[in-house]
Formats: structure tokens, sequence, C-alpha cells
């Protein structure tokens, strides 16, 4: 088994490659990179949102997407991150040691890498 220090993660599209073995996501990337011993990937809010039934299906109570993931060398789902609001997502990783998060409703989380919790939340509006 590799070094995690030397440990890869690239994307390209919906694909993500941790150490060269690809998994696909269930939409498009925005951002992935190894850190804290895991995979983190932020998925493209872009990319689900515009679904011409997204906004449908949320008004019958369907779960908004958890767009930040974070998976093992071996590929496994560790977590979701928790969204500061329940229709929320996040759009960009704005630290990654420590792992911070800007959301959509304008939130600065700060998240434990270890459970993809939220730490502490700003408001940043």
């Amino acid at each position: 088994m590799q070094n995690n220090k030397h440990r890869t993660v690239t994307f390209d599209g919906d694909i993500i490659r941790i150490d060269g073995k690809p998994k696909r996501m269930t939409f498009m990337v925005r951002d992935a990179f190894w850190a804290h011993d895991c995979a983190i990937v932020l998925l493209d809010p872009k990319s689900y949102l515009d679904l011409p039934n997204y906004h449908a299906q949320r008004r019958r109570a369907r779960k908004p997407v958890r767009n930040l993931c974070a998976y093992s060398a071996a590929g496994e789902l560790l977590w979701q991150a928790e969204q500061p609001e329940t229709a929320d997502h996040y759009y960009l990783i704005e630290s990654k040691d420590p792992l911070v998060a800007l959301s959509f409703s304008a939130f600065r989380c700060m998240l434990d890498p270890a459970n993809g919790k939220i730490l502490r939340k700003q408001n940043i509006k």
C-alpha cells in the first residue's frame, strides 16, 4: 500500500481517480484532492441544479444533494458533509487544512475531516 503522502486524486468530468483507479460520481466534479487520509470530492452544483426535474422532485420532500463527500483510498464512501441549511450546497473549498467550504446560502463552514460534520459555521453575508 502506498504512503498517504504520495496519494494522488485527479478528476475529469464525473470521474475521479484515486491513485489512478477511476470511480464515477453521480454528477460532475468541481474539485477533488487528497487530504486528511481521504479523497475529498466537491460535486458541481450546476450539474444537478439545472436538471429539469430537480426542483419538481425537491417539492416532493426529496432530500437535497449532499455535494461534498469523502472517499477512502479504495473508493468507498466515508461521509457526506453536513450542510449548513436544509436545501443548501457547497460551491467552493476555501481551505484544505483546516477543511473549510463555502455554501450557496453564504456560510463559511469548518468541517471535521473525520466525519463531515460542521465544527463551526459563520454567516458571511
